[in-house]
């Protein structure tokens, strides 16, 4: 049985038929942005926490608070462009 659903880039309501091997693909691709988004925005989150604990802590705690807030800021750029990939794969697949 082939369905039909709104795809990535599709205008005006467009729809395309494909088969279940296709709408597999596509879930799992659509699935690994789900997760990615989530990832970014826990590692965003994470990053929030460590700068109000930098900007609040004790003048004995600040070097360490500084430290955890730049590692944080990195994890969620990474993380920023994990989701961004699988964005970009997702929107870009050819079913």
């Amino acid at each position: 049985m082939r369905r039909r659903r709104q795809i990535c880039g599709a205008r005006n309501g467009a729809q395309r038929s494909y088969s279940p091997r296709v709408e597999e693909q596509i879930t799992r691709l659509v699935v690994e942005v789900a997760n990615r988004a989530q990832a970014w925005r826990g590692a965003a989150a994470e990053t929030e926490l460590a700068f109000r604990w930098w900007t609040s802590a004790a003048q004995g705690e600040r070097d360490d608070a500084a430290a955890v807030y730049l590692a944080a800021t990195e994890r969620e750029e990474t993380a920023a462009n994990e989701y961004r990939r699988a964005w970009e794969t997702c929107c870009t697949a050819v079913p």
